[in-house]
């Protein structure tokens, strides 16, 4: 037997996750999103405002919810995260309070964490979590292009206008593509040059 018989496997490379990271305060860096970039983690965020981060919510993978179960906004961005398929967990520090419970009457699987904690177990939990959701989300170009229309239709006053916003958005990207441009994670160059055409030209589209 060949001694490379009886040698272990090379360890996998681990795949970083985008995570989407609501909470309420102060948007500087915390000490939680520094260590998540450490690990090969991205943060997506942070965000504040419920409806924004809903709105960016397809440039992520899994999220982290800083809001507190005291906060009705905290149910109101879990649904569109479950509805998603999207792993999340919340941090808390109000553990024995009521909205805790109600929390887990309507999320029996969902774990909450108390503040401040590492990112160490959260990401864990986050991975276990889409692991058990089953295969990775799709990021073929259709799928990419079919989130940029649906995230496009939340920026836009109707569907026309929104077509229209990520066909520029597209034709941005091929241009760039020619040019040997759009290194890196796909996702995220697309849902840029989607934003940076709303920000840059989102009237310019209106009917």
């Amino acid at each position: 037997m060949a001694i490379f018989d009886r040698m272990p496997d090379a360890p996998r490379a681990r795949t970083s996750l985008r995570i989407l990271i609501v909470r309420k305060g102060s948007l500087f860096p915390t000490r939680l999103e520094q260590e998540i970039r450490a690990a090969g983690d991205v943060v997506v965020g942070p965000f504040a405002d419920i409806d924004e981060a809903i709105s960016q919510a397809a440039q992520a993978q899994a999220a982290i919810l800083d809001i507190g179960t005291d906060d009705d906004r905290c149910f109101a961005i879990a649904n569109a995260l479950r509805s998603m398929g999207m792993p999340f967990v919340v941090l808390t520090d109000d553990l024995p309070a009521q909205g805790a419970q109600t929390l887990h009457q309507r999320f029996p699987q969902q774990r909450t964490y108390p503040r401040p904690i590492s990112a160490g177990p959260i990401l864990h939990d986050l991975r276990q979590q889409q692991r058990s959701m089953g295969p990775h989300r799709d990021e073929s170009m259709e799928q990419i292009v079919l989130d940029m229309i649906r995230r496009s239709g939340g920026m836009m006053p109707d569907k026309a206008s929104a077509d229209r916003l990520v066909e520029a958005a597209l034709l941005r990207a091929i241009a760039a593509k020619r040019k040997g441009g759009l290194p890196g994670d796909l996702r995220l160059q697309l849902m840029g040059l989607l934003d940076e055409e709303y920000l840059r030209h989102g009237r310019t589209h209106l009917n």
